[in-house]
């Protein structure tokens, strides 16, 4: 049950939008697919249920093959990452995800690192999703710093350390607010 609630509110949980951009055709890769955790986002985020999974892939791979500037096409792969993860494809997810960091995006080294922390869509690696999380965190994603206090606080980790993990967690919850 923590690990359900933890991949919500980690990777696919979006603050409320009030953006219909999902029943538009034609919508952009960002309308359809913004995640609340990237903090380069262009538009409102969308919560995972929300994902249109076909039309966000479709509009994901074209923007990503339209854009210019190299930030723009790693958030399009991020986005492109989660509308494979609603159609069920991991391993495409975790490819796109990787695209993303490639690029040096931080919500890119987010995905991973959450995604290393379960070990759900990739081989479970505490050291990899501490390393990927901290990037992210370095870079202004403030999700990292809710994701660094559930690795800190898993007691079957190398990394556990309560004090830590209180201290990741409070930096989240005062930053959100």
């Amino acid at each position: 049950m923590r690990r359900i609630i933890l991949i919500a509110s980690l990777l696919i949980l979006a603050e409320p939008s009030n953006s219909a951009a999902s029943d538009q055709p034609g919508s952009s890769c960002d309308d359809l697919g913004a995640l609340a955790a990237d903090p380069l986002r262009q538009s409102e985020p969308v919560e995972f249920q929300d994902i249109h999974a076909n039309q966000l892939i479709n509009a994901c791979r074209a923007a990503i093959a339209s854009a210019t500037k190299p930030q723009d096409r790693a958030r399009y792969y991020l986005q492109l990452g989660r509308g494979q993860l609603r159609d069920g494809d991991s391993k495409g997810a975790i490819s796109s995800f990787h695209k993303s960091a490639s690029f040096a995006y931080p919500a890119g080294y987010f995905a991973l690192g959450v995604a290393y922390l379960l070990g759900d869509d990739v081989e479970k690696d505490d050291a990899k999703a501490k390393d990927y999380l901290l990037l992210a965190l370095d870079n202004n994603v403030i999700w990292a710093a809710k994701a660094l206090s559930a690795l800190h606080e898993n007691k079957a980790s190398e990394f556990y350390d309560v004090e830590r993990a209180e201290i990741y967690l409070t930096l989240f919850q005062d930053s959100r607010f």
